[in-house]
């Protein structure tokens, strides 16, 4: 069940701070691809920067962890988890395990008081055991497992991937069923569908800290059901009082010195608090805002550096926006306005014949990303051949407008890529979006010196190379 849609003006919100927030985040060169706003449970605006879409999912980061919190909490109200029980009893006989491991429970993975001081998580998906397979068991615990905290289980507070990595493996030995099967189920479905990615270890274990993809409608409902206290359109997700204990940051986070800004307001069950409202959110800018003062939730993807500038600007003009007297002719222009967001494609009027380039040594892409090939398409766009050892990439270039093409991945899944470029005097320049991910590649292609650099345009968690970018289709 989707959203139901009204317009700024009917929900008591002046359409002209929306218009005003637009306008401060389409500085040039920007980083943004989705926002939605709701108030009073209805949409009030929501647009796309092309060629980022609606029925896109991307790839959420650390917002992750608001749904594995989500579903956690509907595990625990019907009594298939228990929240303080220790979290290794579903992963492990506790026997095995050192007295400190013994003492952290599912409550403080959670709430990222699991005892370590810093985030023990330290693994890219290299150095497992060759042969490991689905049934093994899990060499990411054994590895998990050697790094102990180094402080008491539920006084210390860290941001640590490796305790949400344990709620997850606990819901699947719970439940019976892997998160993210739960989170379609739980969540996304009873959301309206919509398409969905999960990363998994190479066992196909749910991360559960990140990995997660899911489309913007997804988040803002998530954003609801926590405004309205764990319901979705009248149906309970999570309990009420899971619901109330999970907004509330605890004291050993607020008491991290290291934390600043928004971040600065504490941690509850996988949602910070902030200046105003709490939040779910994710690296280079994914979020899930929740102002339950103002009766209004808010979802944003992007691919920016600064996250505290998105929520400064989110402050600045959608609050003083809310309960003012609303422009007669407001609603109109922001209506027009958001359906015709787009990041321009590149053009020009050049072409080329057939060029040959070896990476540059510079490129921040991996070595394996040799050498491309670049010649036009019969249908006059640009058609770029990237040499792989995992096989030729190839990639469809649009010449004044966006082009999708898939690339196949060592995991399976294939990695969705859209792409505009053009000649720019003797240099090829493109961008290369990988669009249900935040990210873009940068590609500069000189014919003259016979190199390309392969750059990004922000480097991705999950390291350089783009093919451990994807996800498989939950």
């Amino acid at each position: 069940m989707t959203m139901p849609r009204s317009t700024p003006a009917a929900q008591g919100v002046d359409a002209r701070g929306l218009l005003a927030l637009l306008d401060a985040f389409e500085s040039p060169g920007h980083g943004y691809h989705s926002l939605m706003v709701a108030r009073h449970g209805r949409v009030i605006a929501e647009g796309w920067w092309a060629p980022y879409a609606h029925d896109r999912a991307h790839l959420g980061y650390s917002l992750s962890k608001s749904f594995t919190a989500t579903v956690l909490g509907n595990l625990a109200g019907r009594g298939l988890i228990d929240l303080d029980a220790p979290v290794l009893s579903y992963l492990t006989d506790l026997a095995t395990v050192s007295p400190v491991w013994r003492r952290v429970s599912v409550r403080d993975c959670i709430a990222m008081t699991a005892g370590h001081t810093a985030d023990a998580w330290d693994w890219r998906g290299e150095g497992l055991p060759a042969g490991v397979r689905p049934g093994d068991p899990d060499p990411v615990l054994e590895l998990i497992l050697a790094a102990e905290p180094d402080g008491e289980p539920g006084r210390v507070w860290a941001y640590n991937q490796v305790a949400t990595y344990l709620v997850a493996q606990a819901i699947a030995a719970a439940s019976g069923e892997p998160l993210s099967v739960q989170v379609r189920r739980l969540l996304l479905d009873p959301f309206g569908g919509g398409a969905a990615r999960a990363q998994r270890t190479p066992q196909g274990r749910d991360l559960g800290f990140s990995g997660l993809s899911v489309t913007t409608p997804a988040i803002l409902a998530l954003a609801q059901t926590w405004l309205d206290g764990g319901l979705w359109r009248g149906e309970r997700i999570v309990p009420a009082d899971y619901a109330a204990l999970a907004l509330h940051p605890s004291a050993a986070s607020l008491a991290a010195a290291e934390m600043v800004g928004d971040w600065a307001h504490g941690y509850g069950y996988s949602f910070w608090g902030g200046s105003h409202g709490y939040r779910g959110d994710g690296a280079f800018g994914q979020f899930a805002v929740v102002l339950p003062d103002q009766d209004v939730v808010v979802a944003i993807t992007s691919e920016v550096e600064v996250m505290q500038e998105v929520l400064d600007r989110l402050w600045h003009h959608l609050l003083p926006a809310i309960d003012a007297e609303p422009h007669p002719d407001a609603d109109r222009q922001l209506a027009r306005r958001l359906a015709e967001l787009e990041h321009h494609p590149l053009s020009g009027p050049g072409r080329r014949p057939r060029v040959r380039a070896r990476r540059d040594s510079a490129s921040e892409l991996p070595e394996a990303f040799a050498a491309v090939t670049l010649e036009t398409s019969p249908g006059g766009h640009h058609l770029l051949r990237i040499d792989h050892p995992a096989g030729e990439l190839v990639t469809v270039v649009g010449d004044g407008q966006w082009l999708e093409s898939r690339w196949a991945t060592p995991a399976g899944p294939e990695l969705a890529v859209v792409s505009s470029g053009a000649w720019r005097g003797g240099v090829f320049t493109a961008q290369l979006r990988l669009i249900e991910t935040p990210h873009t590649i940068l590609l500069d292609l000189d014919a003259d010196a016979g190199t390309v650099r392969l750059d990004w345009r922000l480097v991705p968690l999950t390291g350089p190379d783009p093919l451990h970018a994807v996800g498989f289709p939950i």
